[in-house]
């Protein structure tokens, strides 16, 4: 006993020095650039703060409740944010377990045996005896963690948890951002699909005319034949419009985790969603400390880094020390009595002498995992970068091509109204008008389309730079 007493402050002092072998991970250190793209990132007249942080919930910069409603009940009811969470937990549970390793392991047993002896088997004489044995125990184990080797089996399972609750958080964000976008492309959509019904209802009213002129003899067939090919144009544009939308709903549908068949989704006009005055923008250092796959992918490192701790220390001798205690007798009546206690308590030291390699290439093989690994997150935080470059670009054209292509159908639907005075008068033909009912029809959906594209390269920005949803560190 005194031997495991002496043992103990041995043990509890490696413990407590946290010697541990293996290296100690340092968080990598980011590109040394200040800005994402060649030019300065405001170039192209881009409005970018620099200085607020991106709110946890940045898609309400677009203004719109019903958009607001769609993304909190998709990050409600996702499976895939389900499916992250899940895989949290478990993470979390592997890391609470990890911990028992610490503590002594402590486990109880109850025998209970009916034996027939005889005094033969150890050479004596005597005739043989039936009698029963009981045998209550309790035994203490503890691993002395001298090389650190379990220190290191937990800190790879904390890094593992913390690379599950980034991805919990990527899932949000990617979610939260293709219903955004989803949802502007469906506004516009719809919009388009209003865009082509009132020119169809037109061009019917037009045809109409036509054919009671063309009846009566006041104009020819062929102005007729004219309109009846713009409406046969009208309905095939209507009709592929339709086709666009009811994609699109069923898209959104599913993004916000419902059936198709079953969703409620809300009647969201283009015009109702704001285009923020300007654009949030981190510094690259910050972007690496933030956005979730890189976290991941540091995580991920940190777990490989400590796996060659654990290596190492499988390589090294292991200290264990026990005890039990307990009562032997033949009758229950007599359990813990005078003269039926046992006891016992030992040390013990277990050392790898011969593995075949084994334990050197595992070592290896966890170096170059971690290798592996600080390469992945190099060719994250570069594509990271890259995105975010790649959606400053985008959305430094996007204002000037939004107000050109909304000045573009101002002046078509001016020159419209003019045409219809114009054929009032008798200046024109219907024909006429019809080509620039059409030439406005082709103006405004362009501009419905700018101003799609202006609102989704405002929402990829935000979701390359790593949004504002967070969640507790495990």
């Amino acid at each position: 006993m005194i031997r495991v007493l002496r043992l103990a402050p041995l043990g509890m002092a490696a413990l407590l020095c946290g010697c541990a072998v293996g290296p100690d991970f340092h968080r990598p250190t980011p590109p040394a650039v200040d800005r994402y793209r060649a030019t300065d990132d405001a170039a192209g007249g881009l409005a970018l703060d620099r200085d607020t942080a991106i709110a946890q919930a940045w898609w309400h910069v677009l203004g719109s409740p019903d958009l607001d409603a769609l993304v909190a009940h998709g990050l409600a009811n996702s499976p895939d944010v389900a499916g992250a969470q899940a895989r949290l937990r478990s993470a979390q549970a592997q890391l609470r377990a990890g911990y028992g390793a610490f503590f002594p392991q402590v486990d109880g047993s109850f025998d209970a045996t009916r034996e027939r002896y005889s005094p033969s088997r150890v050479g004596s004489a005597g005739a043989a005896e039936v009698f029963s044995l009981f045998n209550p125990s309790v035994a203490v184990n503890f691993v002395l963690d001298l090389f650190g080797g379990n220190r290191r089996l937990v800190e790879a399972l904390h890094a593992t948890a913390t690379a599950q609750a980034q991805t919990l958080r990527a899932t949000q964000l990617t979610l939260a951002g293709n219903i955004a976008s989803t949802a502007i492309i469906r506004a516009a959509y719809h919009d388009e699909v209003t865009a082509w019904r009132d020119i169809v209802a037109a061009d019917e009213a037009q045809l109409e005319s036509a054919h009671a002129r063309t009846g009566a003899g006041t104009e020819g067939y062929a102005a007729e034949l004219a309109l009846a090919q713009a409406l046969e144009s009208a309905r095939a544009g209507l009709k592929a419009a339709e086709v666009r939308a009811g994609q699109a709903d069923d898209l959104l549908a599913v993004l916000v985790g419902d059936p198709p068949a079953s969703a409620r989704l809300p009647d969201l006009a283009l015009a109702a969603l704001h285009v923020p005055d300007s654009l949030p923008l981190r510094l690259p250092s910050e972007l690496v400390r933030q956005r979730p796959d890189i976290r991941v992918a540091e995580a991920t490192a940190h777990a490989a880094s400590a796996q060659i701790g654990v290596a190492t220390a499988a390589m090294l001798p292991q200290v264990t020390l026990s005890a039990g205690t307990g009562s032997s007798t033949n009758t229950m009546g007599a359990l813990f009595g005078a003269g039926t206690g046992v006891w016992n308590y030992g040390a013990g030291v277990t050392a790898p002498l011969f593995s075949g390699g084994s334990l050197i290439n595992k070592r290896a093989a966890a170096k170059a995992d971690y290798q592996a690994a600080m390469a992945s997150w190099q060719e994250t935080v570069v594509t990271a970068f890259g995105q975010v470059a790649d959606v400053l670009t985008a959305n430094a054209g996007d204002a000037a091509a939004d107000a050109a292509e909304a000045r573009a159908d101002t002046d078509a639907q001016t020159a419209f109204h003019l045409a219809e005075a114009d054929r009032r008068a008798g200046l024109i033909s219907e024909a006429d008008l019809a080509a620039s009912r059409a030439a406005w029809q082709s103006a405004h959906i362009s501009a419905l389309s700018a101003r799609a594209t202006h609102l989704q390269d405002a929402v990829a920005l935000y979701v390359a730079l790593g949004g504002g949803i967070d969640q507790p560190k495990p």
